[in-house]
């Protein structure tokens, strides 16, 4: 069962999120796993610090390496990972998704939600397994990026969505070429004088597959050209 674990000061942020949706429906199935780890009870005194000032001087103030340690250690089995959100990691990706879900050593993912100024380079040298960026910007805590990333690993873990389809084929699997999907449309038949497209109305499920695979293209060439010369060769095309 694959288990996830985040390390925070604010449990309310992460449990919160965790009430409702794909998160609490895989628990209640007992198709993961989830605990919430308050920094605070780890803390290097009894007002509860886990920061202190930066040697160098700066701004802000920097986790310290003990309280961390002490949490991750708590927690940590062989089949551990450490993830911490940072702007020196690698550009997050389905591919990470996919890995992290299928593979085998690495069913226990502990997310380290960074907060004030950074967290000790010790603590990142000797615990933190890999570090992974959500784009060229900064946000206020680990708390977002951890939980987007474990948002796109659960999607992935057989059984949570109730059709496999829908992660099959999201866009920048392996389904899709790695491309964007395609558009979609429900009704009304008419909005606003825009019509559905004919050929999703047709019955002609060929025809349908072929309008899917060029949409799926054309988006792709117009929002995102980069995926383009990523992508797997279509075997119907």
């Amino acid at each position: 069962m694959k288990r996830f674990s985040f390390i925070t000061i604010h449990p309310q942020f992460i449990e919160s999120y965790l009430s409702f949706g794909v998160f609490k429906s895989a628990q209640d199935r007992g198709l993961v796993s989830v605990d919430i780890i308050n920094l605070r009870d780890f803390a290097v005194d009894r007002h509860g610090s886990v920061d202190d000032r930066a040697y160098g001087g700066g701004d802000g103030m920097i986790m310290r390496p003990e309280p961390l340690a002490q949490a991750v250690n708590h927690i940590r089995t062989p089949q551990s990972f450490v993830i911490f959100p940072s702007p020196h990691g690698q550009s997050w990706s389905h591919q990470n998704a996919s890995q992290l879900t299928s593979s085998q050593d690495k069913q226990h993912l502990i997310f380290i939600c960074g907060r004030f100024g950074g967290i000790d380079q010790r603590f990142i040298d000797r615990y933190v397994d890999l570090q992974v960026s959500m784009g060229d910007f900064v946000v206020s805590g680990g708390e977002l990026p951890s939980l987007l990333m474990s948002d796109s690993i659960l999607r992935l873990v057989p059984g949570v969505l109730g059709n496999q389809d829908s992660s099959e084929l999201d866009s920048f699997s392996p389904g899709l070429s790695g491309l964007l999907e395609h558009p979609q449309y429900t009704r009304p038949l008419v909005f606003e004088g825009c019509e559905v497209p004919a050929v999703l109305r047709s019955g002609n499920h060929k025809a349908i597959e072929q309008w899917k695979h060029q949409q799926s293209k054309a988006v792709t060439e117009q929002y995102r050209p980069d995926l383009l010369s990523k992508s797997e060769p279509d075997p119907n095309a």
